[in-house]
């Protein structure tokens, strides 16, 4: 009797004991993750969510959230919340200098999240992918700063934005990561303060140069519309002594051929009369008129103003 109970309660134990594995080996995959089943630590089944059973000891599962955003810090890295309630950080100078295309150093940070879409490629594909999206995020944002100039790099990091988000997911995809890049934000860009009082030199004569060029500009819309007028004024003008000089030249032939016309007919004549018009015109303004005549032996004078003649 002893024996059969022995036998019994060993019975129990060991039923017990692959109840207890048994059990043991089933397991879960919430909604938002992804699972892996590994047999001797190789891959050899992918899980959805749902409930779930598998070898105990000899299989194990890996679970990898596909909903939780994960996110990537460079040239700084949060240092959890200080004494008054903030927000601390540490800068990390050799992630945040970078180059731009006109030799100018900038300090760059940005921030970058991300989310897995392949559990598998995210932890069997890449030996550290943490690592990889890291270095992959630092080259990304160096390539793009490094063909802006200093004031485009400083001004529009907005467009940095989307420039590095495709170029960064398109190296990741080369990878065969299994990751989604969400969002990329610089928090921001700034001159080293090393150099940021010969940038500031660069950025005040920038600002002088523009100044005197709206100056210039200002002076030439005031200069060029006056010569313009003073030089129309003037053509006109011209144009106006032109026509009066072209219509007394004008005249004076019409009028000489005229006179040359009689003359030919009676020169005589028309000798004498142009002689007396010319005496008209001399004698016009004179104050005192005398006349002298030396047609004879005698000398005779003409007293024209007092109206008597004598010899």
């Amino acid at each position: 009797m002893k024996t059969g109970k022995t036998k019994l309660i060993v019975v129990l134990c060991v039923v017990g004991v692959l109840a207890l594995l048994a059990l043991s080996g089933v397991y879960r995959i919430d909604e938002g993750q992804q699972g892996l089943l590994l047999t001797f630590k190789e891959v050899t089944g992918y899980k959805d969510p749902g409930l779930y059973w598998r070898v105990p000891v000899i299989q194990t599962v890996e679970k990898v959230s596909t909903s939780q955003i994960h996110t990537l810090e460079l040239g700084f890295r949060s240092s959890g919340v200080d004494a008054s309630g903030s927000m601390s950080y540490t800068d990390v100078e050799d992630e945040a200098l970078m180059l731009t295309g006109d030799d100018n150093l900038v300090r760059v940070e940005a921030v970058c999240q991300y989310s897995v879409r392949d559990a598998q490629a995210y932890l069997h594909e890449v030996q550290n992918p943490d690592e990889t999206l890291m270095l992959a995020f630092e080259t990304a944002m160096r390539r793009n700063i490094q063909n802006k100039e200093l004031d485009d790099a400083l001004l529009n990091k907005q467009d940095i934005e989307q420039e590095v988000l495709p170029d960064f997911q398109s190296m990741l995809d080369s990878y065969a990561i299994g990751v989604t890049v969400r969002e990329i934000r610089i928090q921001n860009i700034t001159v080293p303060t090393e150099v940021n009082a010969a940038y500031e030199d660069v950025n005040n004569a920038k600002n002088e140069k523009t100044r005197k060029l709206d100056e210039a500009e200002r002076y030439k819309n005031e200069v060029i519309p006056a010569a313009r007028s003073e030089a129309y004024q003037m053509v006109q003008e011209a144009e106006a002594y032109k026509a009066e000089v072209v219509s007394q030249a004008t005249g004076d032939v019409a009028n000489f051929t005229s006179v040359y016309e009689k003359y030919v007919l009676d020169k005589d004549i028309t000798r004498k009369r142009l002689m007396i018009e010319t005496m008209e015109k001399i004698l016009q303004n004179a104050q005192s008129k005398t006349i002298l005549s030396a047609d004879s032996e005698l000398l005779q004078l003409l007293d024209i103003e007092g109206g008597d003649a004598s010899k």
